[in-house]
């Protein structure tokens, strides 16, 4: 009996691959809301704050103000957070049994494209309901992987 978790398996080699991407996109959210405190010099933290200003409490409490756009991609990042590690691990399950080669792979392929267009329009703002589009293309390929799981085991 072959396992199903190998690079032999196109299921597996897909969810490598499609859920290494969201992976990896959800760790450089990360990446972009340093950036964006860094341009909006808005740091997280008192002793980050002293840093930029040592000697200038005034300039400080400007640094620890909240700023817009750092929160709108942190929010983004958690909403990734949220998602793209259940995904991983639904997929994982999803793997275990046997789906159809082209359904599983239109799943994780759908996912990883919600969640793009989902942290496109969070980040720069679009207008609603893109990113909420975005959200519900990415929730009805979890759910329907969720329910192929549950429904296998049946």
């Amino acid at each position: 009996m072959s396992s199903q978790y190998t690079l032999e398996n196109e299921v597996f080699a897909g969810l490598v691959f499609y859920g290494s991407l969201a992976l990896i996109k959800t760790v450089m959210m990360s990446m972009l809301t340093a950036y964006f405190r860094i341009r909006n010099e808005s740091v997280p933290t008192l002793e980050d704050a002293k840093m930029m200003a040592p000697n200038d409490p005034d300039k400080q409490k400007v640094l620890l103000q909240p700023n817009q756009d750092v929160e709108r991609v942190r929010r983004a990042h958690l909403n990734d957070l949220e998602n793209v590690i259940p995904f991983v691990l639904l997929g994982l399950l999803f793997v275990g049994t046997n789906p159809d080669p082209t359904t599983a792979l239109w799943h994780f392929r759908i996912f990883l494209a919600a969640r793009v267009l989902h942290s496109i329009a969070y980040v720069n703002a679009l207008r609603q309901p893109l990113r909420g589009i975005g959200f519900g293309i990415g929730l009805f390929a979890f759910c329907s992987m969720a329910f192929q799981t549950v429904h296998a085991l049946c």
